[in-house]
């Protein structure tokens, strides 16, 4: 085992010390994923993640509606260079985490000391999934620009529900002219101000004085639905965050096995969530009919792929399967959310 993380470290740094060659395909479409040229390494990755992307609906089950709303996505080099350059747990950080375990949460801990870095989609990915093409129109930070190539983005604002350290948050922020990010951890929220995201400490979404009265062009809530003790009523509160038109973004993981580290009954959700989840067609199936349909959701596009966390000693990284929805408010209740609320500028 020694000499396999020899030989891992040693690949991770022969890729952080090369420029390997990036090609766009000769396409002038500023959506075009640009591709790596693909090394003994790239390859050998590609072939172990890309189980992570696949998804078969069977003949004989009748999911097949559900290929209307699937977007395949693949490995590609941001996903390449989170697994290569992200930092694993080493004895310094268990160091650390055992010290200040005395004072301060798990969660508290990671983002004080700079971890609990975790991966869902690559910037390209979520612009697939946003439907994100050459005809939709950019926003320009600054209107009175005169700079010939101003930074332009897609959407003016995103709220990142229970962000994290922040890493999930890098990859959507290019996309948006205003980000932010909301945590229940003090460490996490400190990890967000040191990545320049704008960050609020944030309990409960109702009562957050600092979001009253905002809504978003986009709200993201990757992988909390199973952390937090009442998912339902998360998932209703976000609508009053949405601008009439605005999307959802949310990510869980496969299987749905909810564990609440703060609140909660033992470490168990208040709320409940039943769902049928032998195959994953059947999980994506399951939580269209159990949870978004009943609570006036409705599915625009999703993906599934990689739920990737930095590795420690043992294992280079973690990897879970992720669903990644982008979910529309039926009609009637968008409109009924907007009413007392106003646009975020």
């Amino acid at each position: 085992m020694a000499i396999d993380l020899i030989k891992e470290e040693q690949a991770r740094e022969e890729y952080r010390n090369n420029n390997f060659t990036i090609s766009d395909g000769g396409k002038n479409d500023s959506t075009q994923q640009a591709t790596i040229v693909e090394t003994p390494l790239y390859t050998k990755l590609k072939r172990q993640y890309s189980r992570y992307y696949k998804f078969k609906v069977k003949d004989t089950v009748n999911h097949q509606y559900l290929m209307n709303y699937f977007i395949q996505t693949e490995f590609d080099k941001e996903t390449m260079d989170f697994i290569m350059e992200t930092p694993r747990w080493n004895f310094v950080s268990n160091a650390a985490n055992w010290i200040m375990s005395w004072v301060y949460t798990k969660t508290d801990i990671m983002g004080f000391i700079g971890k609990g870095n975790m991966m869902c989609l690559s910037t390209y990915q979520y612009k697939q999934i946003l439907k994100i093409n050459r005809t939709l129109p950019t926003i320009k930070f600054d209107e009175d620009d005169d700079d010939e190539d101003p930074l332009k983005v897609y959407f003016d604002s995103l709220l990142d529900i229970g962000a994290g350290c922040g890493t999930t948050t890098l990859y959507m922020k290019p996309l948006f002219k205003n980000v932010t990010a909301t945590e229940a951890s003090k460490g996490m929220i400190y990890s967000l101000n040191r990545k320049g995201i704008d960050s609020v400490f944030c309990l409960d979404l109702e009562t957050c004085d600092q979001l009253r009265n905002k809504q978003y062009d986009i709200v993201s809530c990757l992988n909390v639905l199973d952390r937090c003790e009442k998912p339902i009523s998360l998932l209703n509160t976000i609508k009053k965050f949405l601008k009439p038109n605005g999307k959802l973004i949310l990510a869980v993981v496969f299987p749905f096995n909810p564990y609440v580290e703060f609140g909660g009954i033992d470490n168990s959700p208040i709320e409940t969530i039943n769902l049928d989840q032998e195959t994953l067609s059947e999980y994506v199936d399951s939580f269209n009919k159990q949870v978004f349909i009943p609570n006036n959701f409705e599915i625009d596009s999703f993906t599934v792929g990689p739920y990737i966390s930095e590795g420690d000693a043992l294992y280079q990284n973690y990897v879970l399967t992720d669903v990644i929805f982008v979910l529309k408010v039926k009609k009637e209740d968008s409109n009924k959310d907007s009413n007392n609320l106003m646009s975020c500028d």
